[in-house]
């Protein structure tokens, strides 16, 4: 896999956002259409007249087609959690693999900074460098 500036650049924030879809879906799922339920009361039909109460259940046919759609949305947002996840181990590989080969120490941890998120310019300051200098040994092992 061809790591580019912006694979590296996403792989933290893909992170965040599979985090967020996770916990959208486990609210989703919490938060299911259900069904109406309720008391009715009445008496017997003979003498002596005594209260009876019954409860009732069930769904109407727009309250079906409400739940069918939920849920259709909520496997469908499965999947994409699933191909982000997916995505993101497969991304995450190909990073470790791209600094585990870098044969500088130095390019090592410019690799592993930005892979953290940090931008160039915090990078030279830390490794006590140019920027453009991060930029050129970033450049030896990603593509624009």
């Amino acid at each position: 896999m061809k790591i580019t500036r912006k694979d590296i650049a996403n792989y933290k924030l893909l992170k965040v956002l599979l985090e967020k879809d996770q916990k959208k879906l486990e609210r989703y799922v919490a938060n299911q259409p259900s069904a109406y339920s309720g008391k009715v009361y009445g008496s017997n039909p003979e003498f002596p007249y005594q209260p009876r109460g019954f409860t009732v259940t069930g769904c109407s046919d727009f309250e079906i087609a409400q739940l069918k759609d939920w849920e259709q949305k909520c496997r469908e947002m499965e999947v994409k959690i699933q191909d982000d996840i997916r995505r993101l181990n497969e991304l995450e590989l190909a990073i470790d693999t791209m600094i585990a080969n870098a044969k500088d120490v130095e390019d090592k941890a410019i690799l592993e900074y930005t892979k953290d998120g940090l931008s160039q310019y915090e990078i030279a300051d830390i490794l006590c460098m140019e920027r453009s200098t991060v930029s050129k040994r970033l450049s030896k092992y990603v593509s624009q």
